[in-house]
């Protein structure tokens, strides 16, 4: 799992301002004037109706939804190699075999095994109990062994055991394949096994391009907030167009990474929605995971607030004259605060700048943007109609 602790962000949609603030920092996305002034300048600010939507976000790394290495659970010698890099294969596909005559000669063993046991269990008909019973317990276990060979031989061919991509191979006619000390789970399709004991030292790895998931690394502040079926929008790294996805699991338990500076982080997986193309295992991407919406939420510049007295004020715009206005503020977002009363949408307020003009956010112009998650969903293949929070 690799990934870095995530930062929330605030997004403002249909305001003058749109704003980022997480871990203590804050971007501004504005329009700057092209010279610079050292000298401080006041600019009016209407009050804006805002949509707010807070996001966790996090880099991660692209998987694919299905992944397994396969190896021969059989011993042999391998006969053929069907699979390359890259070839699409549907489940049950053959992707290599192995010699099968001895695998052959026991199940034909096992059979005439099965066979006599099943004619010692007619020739004592009659007889004692224990000597019907004995021949019985025998005949149990010649087909016991029967089935044992007829799987081994099944096993001389590994399988897919899923639809996908050959994403590696590691077998080459001639190499010398085997299992005696092995152990695994086994794929679920003949002949394929979680992982194998071999004289060879890789496989075959079988990965899924139709089905996606992004594995991130949270902090615990940030844990906090996520849960199972939040929607996210990921843009992978060099996309110009994000895709969509629902976080699907949440660990419980921390590791650290170096890419973090050795503090701790939570793994976090989102199922990629839809099948978009363009997108590459172990390839990186940013993800922005939604986790609150708080819609019309009336805010202004946080720099055009300030005290006189025991009151929080601004100086709103009258007759072409700046008055001081009390207000009552609610939640700050960073370079944008709320504001519960005093003030109207459409209201001008003054907002003095100390800095060069286009540094510092105060009293500048722009765009507003609507943030993830918006009134209206999430926009593109594999959105989310009226995403919500």
């Amino acid at each position: 799992m690799r990934g870095i602790s995530g930062r929330k962000r605030w997004l403002v949609a249909a305001a003058a301002l749109v704003v980022l603030a997480g871990g203590g920092t804050g971007a501004w996305a504005l329009s700057r004037p092209d010279t610079a002034s050292a000298a401080a300048t006041t600019t009016l600010v209407a009050a804006a109706t805002s949509d707010l939507s807070q996001t966790v976000a996090a880099t991660g790394t692209v998987q694919p939804a299905k992944q397994q290495d396969l190896a021969f659970s059989v011993s042999g010698t391998v006969t053929s190699v069907p699979a390359t890099v890259g070839k699409e294969v549907a489940k049950g596909a053959v992707l290599a075999t192995v010699g099968r005559t001895t695998l052959q000669s026991a199940v034909d063993t096992a059979s005439a095994a099965v066979t006599a046991a099943g004619q010692q269990v007619t020739a004592v008909a009659g007889s004692s109990d224990t000597q019907v019973a004995a021949a019985q317990a025998q005949l149990a276990q010649a087909r016991n062994q029967l089935a044992s060979a007829k799987d081994d031989l099944a096993a001389a061919s590994l399988t897919a055991p899923f639809a996908g991509t050959v994403a590696s191979v590691g077998l080459a006619v001639g190499d010398a394949v085997g299992s005696s000390s092995g152990s695994g789970a086994s794929s679920g399709s003949p002949g394929a096994a979680a992982s194998s004991t071999s004289t060879t030292t890789s496989a075959i790895t079988l990965i899924s391009t139709d089905a996606w998931v992004v594995e991130l690394g949270v902090g615990s502040s940030d844990l906090a907030q996520l849960k199972k079926g939040q929607q996210a929008t990921i843009t992978p790294t060099g996309a110009r167009t994000p895709v969509f996805g629902l976080v699907s699991s949440l660990g419980i338990v921390a590791s650290s990474s170096s890419t973090t500076g050795g503090s701790a982080t939570f793994p976090v997986v989102v199922d990629v929605t839809g099948t978009p193309a363009d997108l590459y295992a172990g390839g990186s991407a940013t993800v922005s995971i939604l986790v609150k919406k708080v819609a019309g939420v009336l805010t202004v510049p946080t720099q055009a607030l300030s005290t006189e007295g025991d009151a929080t004020v601004v100086h709103k715009q009258v007759d072409g004259k700046q008055v001081s206005t009390p207000v009552t503020v609610g939640t700050a977002y960073g370079p944008t605060t709320e504001i519960t009363s005093g003030l109207q949408a459409g209201d001008q307020v003054a907002v003095t700048s100390t800095g060069p003009a286009g540094v510092g956010g105060a009293g500048r112009t722009g765009t507003g943007t609507r943030g993830t998650g918006g009134a209206g969903g999430f926009p593109g293949a594999g959105g989310f109609p009226g995403a919500g929070g």
